[in-house]
């Protein structure tokens, strides 16, 4: 029993203590990862919080900037490969120069680009991914110098870049050189690259702030229409990576180290319980002469066995636990790098001793200063009353933990339950979702020709009721809004929404009612933002007491300020995702040539069955150098934006199940072992004339004290600990009262299951038996 509680308290632990390892307490993979920031343009009159930084000002930030080593910066772009039989679809990454210079990372295989190869004009060339060199090339060392067309141009591979290496994602399959011309540098709204810069050693974040926004407000001066009000925004690299799963991260490891300090208990329990068996023992063999050292020694070198054997158990269930989290926490950062290592052997056999000592100890010292006289007299039934009280607290207190962990997995259930019951107001039902690779690098009437022509073939397929495309995932993304000025008003006053550009089918696809006006019109010939759909929020934030329907607007710095005309009304829907309240939205009209990689969606028919492989082929017909690519159903990929919660919920549930059976297992080891220590009591009393009920009511009754207080406990614990969860739940309080009911009367539940087979030992003594013995 106590290898087993030390298996599960030590394998738990160790595997959630990788996992924040490796997430939290690790640097990053490069070189001096603590020098690294991510680098962004922020402009305090807007309402964006940060945005991506333009090519040319990258430039101009790299000459002129004194605390940065350097800037490099990459934007992200799905390339089709044609090298093959059939097109397959690469992740690309398009590099600015100094990029490799910054991550401070070379190649495992050949070399990086060279100045030249950047420069716009150079030879083509690319890096491959450990990962794309594996699966493209079987590892074969000799690829150096091979060649493969993607997105129609040849390029050469010059080298192979580390396993470790996954800047910025690790579905980064090559690195290219974006090889940019003067005309792409001249934009300066053209905010596209996401940036890393390294600072110079010792200075700090603020200095480097400070530098960058004198800068911006140099240029602000010389271009006044692009720059002036825009300055920087820097964020530690490893931060950004990881800051939206710290809190939830060490949430768990707390949870977890609950679950230890029940194992714990239990632990403690056992021993204790095996100090009172083997009391006789030691007696005989301290009146024989032997030396107490030698006996306490002997009892210690037991718990370290027992740690060992638990610690290997422990560690193998970890492993099992990190591959587990690994197929399932697929969107958790880093999660890669969560493995077994020596780190986590050092820490899992650490704690393996540390609590089979600290509670080995104990009974072992009780043991050494019993004296062997009184335990001889007594015949080997041994007084166990302080032992017992001890007893009791350890098992009142894993009551207590367990209802600490009950509670919290009942609260995040609850909250997860609660999202996937909340309307997005669309329906994804039978609606199937993919991609189509595409190149930034294409003309605008091109990519407008050919977004049509796939929407009209997918509509055109046998089973297909509609058919669309969404510049971003429905109800899926959490994109900052973007500033509007509506015609007719102040143009100080600052108005915001999130927008969308979808096409004429993107209403009907998804279900979306169109509440009034018209909806999106199907002419390609139609310029793209020259009209849009707005949401029901939008119209009661803007347009409380009026028709929106005919009103223009403009964005500012996009798009030269084209004005928009609002030609129709629809319901609201949760963009941002199931956490998120509808927020006012607008729908841009038609075929975006500014935005060639769009999600394409299909909604298929109830009563015929449409396969990808239907869509597949239909799309060969007219795209056969295209690669299609992500398809998933929305209904599982909307499920997605819910994973970190339902990882949440299937962890504590997990942690508190356990706790909740170590809980059980100790009250009814020490309703037996109270059973067993008073057993001479019990038939004494019942040869008198006692009862079996009253013996029974009389365990039951001890049982129910002790439960009682640990529930009371860890309900008071509880209300405690709850607030730090406000961030992690979502509508649910976080002292919902069905929650802090419905845990303590499952925890009474199984405290009486656990009481009731000693309690009916107790009352079916013979006293006869007894009284023999």
């Amino acid at each position: 029993m106590v290898v087993l509680t030390l298996t599960l308290g030590i394998g738990a632990n160790s595997a959630i203590f990788s996992a924040v390892d490796a997430v939290l307490l690790k640097p990053l993979p490069y070189p001096a990862a603590d020098r690294l920031v991510s680098v962004y343009e922020q402009n305090a009159g807007l309402r964006q919080a940060t945005q991506l930084v333009a090519p040319g000002r990258l430039e101009e930030w790299n000459a002129q900037n004194r605390t940065f080593e350097a800037l490099g910066a990459s934007y992200f772009e799905n390339i089709t490969d044609t090298s093959g039989p059939v097109p397959e679809r690469v992740a690309a990454m398009n590099t600015s120069p100094r990029f490799f210079q910054v991550l401070g990372v070379g190649p495992a295989l050949g070399r990086l680009p060279t100045p030249q190869e950047e420069r716009f004009g150079g030879p083509p060339v690319i890096v491959i991914s450990d990962a794309f060199w594996r699966r493209r090339f079987g590892a074969d060392p000799s690829v150096l110098g091979r060649a493969l067309t993607l997105g129609g141009t040849s390029r050469s591979i010059v080298g192979v870049m580390p396993p470790s290496f996954r800047y910025p994602t690790a579905a980064t399959d090559v690195w290219t050189p974006t090889r940019a011309q003067s005309s792409f540098l001249a934009v300066r709204t053209a905010r596209l690259y996401t940036t890393v810069g390294r600072l110079k050693p010792g200075v700090t974040l603020a200095q480097a702030l400070d530098d960058l926004n004198a800068i911006q407000e140099r240029l602000g001066e010389q271009y006044p229409s692009t720059d002036k009000g825009w300055g920087a925004s820097l964020v530690p690299l490893k931060e950004e990576q990881i800051g939206g799963v710290r809190r939830s991260l060490w949430l768990l490891l707390g949870a977890v180290g609950l679950v230890l300090l029940a194992a714990c208990g239990n632990v403690a329990c056992l021993l204790l319980a095996d100090a009172t068996r083997r009391e006789h023992e030691m007696a005989i063999r301290l009146a024989l002469g032997a030396d107490r050292r030698r006996v306490v020694a002997e009892l210690i070198r037991e718990g370290l066995v027992l740690a060992l054997i638990g610690s290997v158990g422990g560690l193998l269930l970890a492993r099992w636990g990190l591959a587990a989290l690994r197929c399932v926490a697929t969107e958790l950062p880093r999660v890669a790098e969560v493995t077994v290592d020596v780190r986590l052997i050092l820490f899992t056999f650490a704690v393996g001793a540390a609590t089979t000592l600290l509670f080995a100890l104990a009974p072992a010292l009780q043991a050494a200063r019993s004296a062997p006289a009184g335990a001889l007299s007594r015949g080997g039934h041994g007084h166990t009353g302080g032992r017992q009280r001890l007893q009791r607290l350890l098992v009142g207190t894993q009551v207590a933990l367990a209802i600490v962990l009950l509670t919290g997995a009942g609260l995040m259930i609850r909250s997860f339950v609660h999202a996937q019951d909340v309307s997005l107001g669309l329906d994804p039902d039978r609606v199937m979702t993919f991609r189509m690779s595409a190149q930034w690098s294409e003309r605008f009437d091109a990519v407008v020709q050919r977004q049509a022509r796939t929407v009209a073939r997918l509509s055109a397929i046998p089973g297909v009721e509609a058919a669309a495309f969404s510049q971003l995932v429905p109800a899926g993304t959490d994109v900052p809004p973007n500033e509007f000025q509506i015609r007719g008003r102040d143009p100080r006053e600052k108005t915001f929404a999130i927008g969308r550009s979808v096409s004429a089918g993107y209403f009907r696809t998804l279900h979306i009612p169109v509440l009034r006006g018209d909806t999106c019109s199907s002419d390609p010939a139609v310029p793209v933002f020259s009209s849009a759909l707005v949401t029901r929020a939008f119209v009661e934030r803007y347009f409380p007491s009026e028709d929106p329907i005919g009103h223009e607007f403009v964005s500012p710095g996009q798009l030269a300020n084209r004005t928009t005309k609002i030609v129709g009304v629809v319901g609201d829907v949760r963009e941002g995702g199931f956490l998120k309240q509808p927020e006012p939205l607008i729908y841009w009209c038609g075929y975006n040539p500014y935005w060639p990689d769009q999600r394409f969606l299909v909604r298929t028919s109830p009563d015929r069955h449409v396969s990808m492989t239907a869509v597949r082929e239909a799309l060969r017909e007219i795209e056969p150098g295209r690669a299609v690519y992500a398809e998933q159903s929305l209904t599982d990929l909307l499920s997605t934006s819910l994973s970190a919660q339902r990882l949440n919920a299937i962890l504590l549930a997990l942690f508190a199940a356990t706790a909740l059976l170590l809980a059980a297992l100790g009250l009814y080891g020490v309703l037996s072992q109270l059973v067993s220590a008073r057993r001479r009591e019990i038939g004494v009393r019942m040869a008198l004339g006692a009862r079996p009920s009253r013996i029974l009511s009389a365990v039951v009754a001890q049982a129910a004290a002790l439960t009682g207080l640990g529930i009371a406990a860890g309900l008071c614990a509880s209300l405690v600990l709850a607030r730090f969860m406000a961030t992690l739940v979502f509508g649910v309080s976080v002292r919902d009262p069905l929650t802090f009911v419905l845990v303590p009367l499952v925890l009474a539940l199984v405290a009486a299951i656990s009481a009731l087979v000693p309690a009916r030992r107790a009352a079916r003594v013979d006293p006869m038996d007894v009284l023999r013995d």
